[in-house]
């Protein structure tokens, strides 16, 4: 069974704002002195909040030429 998610619902509304907020603080962090580790520590973090923000973006199907 697979499950879905309501984007017009105030819970998907909340987790967004949540997220975006998470991620505009972890980019300014980044934009900071910060040793190599921290630097790829941190870009896992930005990557994962704008996997939670691309949920609601459709993804196209790929289609093989024939």
């Amino acid at each position: 069974m697979k499950a879905e998610l309501d984007f017009r619902s105030g819970t998907w509304a909340a987790v967004r704002e949540y997220a975006a907020r998470k991620l505009d603080s972890a980019r300014k962090r980044n934009d900071g002195a910060l040793t190599p580790d921290q630097t790829a520590s941190l870009r896992g973090t930005i990557a994962a909040y704008k996997e939670i923000l691309a949920l609601e973006s459709p993804v196209p199907d790929i289609v093989a030429d024939e």
